[in-house]
């Protein structure tokens, strides 16, 4: 994810957390609407999270009545009285329409997350909240105000909360929707809604904390997370205000048109997307990391099975393969490392190189370049080709000596930290994809002393070790960089050596309709 795509996602969440439109539905649909490929362990950890910036604003705008029921809450404990007054109570009205949610939220988790990443699926959802839209104004005498809430009132509209932890599904319109079944004016049950919306809020933040700490590169994702909050935050509280403004005069059922040409929009893009993926009849390849199969896509009805087979070096594949699969009905893909053992319907083989025994059989797919990589902190700018062979052989052992061959390669006067440390040239697995293309280009297939390296098995940990050391030095696809490390350029004869290699795909004989329907698609999401 990069910065413009967590600012334009804040901006979005501010706008449409508290309308009735659904943020977590346009936090799923516009990535899908731009094709934009995110990576799936950073997707449900920021849509969760930027919503901190919404409770922010939430907090910021109502702190007046916050800290008023707080204060009533507290001190009705304390001398035994709890429901004594109107604000007391309002805080144990808070407490038990959360509860519905909070349970859901529990119990639900994997099924929610697997429904960000269903663009169809949420557009459903977002019929479902035009249908909660039209029913609070048909069904509602809009008369009672929030001073006649009772705790019935309060749960009722806690059930109506619980259905909003699927993305397309409002949580303000559900939430608005249980007020006024329940006969309450538009602006006491949006005010409700929105107070109640912060401890599930809260409480959805810190549930995800552990999906957040499994995100690879951390460190340089929290500052883009840091961006969508902030503007989040301002555009929340600006639409806080709007909202509740409007409905003083003003129908849900414009929000409800919304919802439904939205839906109707997402599902007329996947139809025509899925119509040209069939048409176009090309192929592309996917993605893993470990060694275990990762199962992508649970779809309703599921007829077809493809496993794809992908190498390390070819991980970033990974959100591609995720939103194709996702818009072919009747379609579950499943990832792995390891030859596949012919049991599903269709397997594929991907390969990042030339494979003399691939090349009668395979489709090309894409290409990807071979990159190097060094610590942010190193000075180092460029490398002549003929001293970087002698650091991977191992023949040069500090960064003194790196220097002192060529100091024009050097940042001036940044070295006092590298100079004494020795030279950590990082390599893969034999076998590994991205090896064997440094070992043709770099070193004409003569591998480096095994004194003058250790192995990384993939580059996820390779980006995080170099990341993590300022001495070492390695290689990576050009596709799996980000800013957590720094690229330097290989100079050979003074030009830039660029080192780019296919991407290739092999299939099995099983359902070629399906098989072609994804090559195409991912084809199209590497080069549009």
């Amino acid at each position: 994810m990069s910065f413009l795509q967590s600012l334009i996602l804040g901006i979005i969440q501010g706008l449409t957390e508290f309308l009735p439109i659904s943020s977590s539905a346009h936090l799923v649909l516009v990535p899908f609407i731009l094709n934009w490929s995110i990576p799936e362990n950073q997707i449900f950890p920021f849509d969760v999270l930027v919503q901190l910036g919404t409770l922010a604003a939430v907090i910021i705008y109502f702190w007046r009545d916050l800290w008023r029921i707080i204060k009533a809450f507290v001190m009705g404990i304390i001398q035994r009285k709890p429901f004594a007054g109107e604000d007391a109570r309002m805080g144990w009205y808070l407490v038990l329409a959360t509860i519905p949610a909070g349970l859901a939220g529990v119990f639900l988790k994997d099924r929610v997350e697997a429904a960000f990443n269903d663009p169809r699926l949420t557009a459903f959802f977002l019929f479902i909240t035009a249908i909660f839209l039209v029913a609070a104004e048909f069904f509602g005498r809009r008369s009672r105000p929030l001073e006649k809430m009772t705790w019935k009132d309060a749960l009722w509209i806690g059930v109506f909360q619980a259905f909003s932890i699927f993305p397309g599904i409002s949580r303000s319109g559900s939430t608005i929707t249980g007020g006024m079944t329940r006969n309450f004016d538009r602006p006491s049950a949006a005010r409700f809604a929105f107070l109640m919306s912060i401890p599930i809020m809260l409480a959805a933040g810190i549930f995800s904390l552990p999906d957040l700490l499994d995100v690879p590169d951390l460190k340089s994702f929290l500052p883009i997370i840091i961006v969508g909050f902030i503007a989040a935050g301002l555009v929340g509280y600006l639409s806080i205000r709007w909202l509740l403004s409007f409905l003083t005069k003003r129908s849900l059922l414009y929000f409800a048109a919304y919802c439904v040409l939205l839906g109707s929009a997402v599902l007329i893009i996947m139809g025509i997307r899925q119509t040209n993926s069939v048409n176009s009849g090309a192929p592309v390849v996917s993605p893993s990391t470990a060694g275990i199969p990762t199962p992508l896509l649970k779809p309703a009805a599921i007829e077809v099975t493809l496993l794809v087979e992908v190498p390390p070096a070819l991980v970033w594949l990974r959100p591609n393969l995720s939103s194709c699969a996702a818009s072919i009905p009747g379609l579950a893909v499943i990832t792995d490392t390891i030859a596949a053992d012919g049991e599903a319907a269709d397997t594929f083989r991907l390969m990042w190189g030339e494979p003399l025994e691939m090349l009668q059989q395979s489709v090309l797919i894409g290409q990807d370049d071979l990159v190097f990589i060094i610590n942010p902190a190193n000075p180092l700018q460029e490398l002549p080709l003929a001293l970087l062979q002698k650091m991977a052989a191992g023949e040069i052992d500090t960064w003194a000596q790196v220097q002192i061959a060529c100091p024009e390669c050097f940042s001036v006067g940044q070295m006092d930290e590298l100079i004494d440390q020795p030279v950590e040239f990082l390599q893969y697995p034999e076998n590994d994809h991205s090896r064997l293309i440094f070992d043709n280009a770099i070193l004409v297939g003569k591998p480096p002393s095994a004194s003058s390296s250790y192995i990384v098995p993939s580059p996820v940990l390779m980006k995080e070790e170099v990341a993590a050391t300022i001495n070492t030095i390695s290689y990576l696809p050009s596709q799996a960089a980000d800013t957590s490390v720094k690229t330097i350029e290989i100079m050979n004869n003074s030009t830039p050596l660029e080192i780019s290699r296919p991407i290739l795909a092999t299939r099995g004989v099983g359902s070629q309709g399906f098989a072609d329907q994804l090559l195409a698609c991912l084809q199209s999401s590497i080069a549009p």
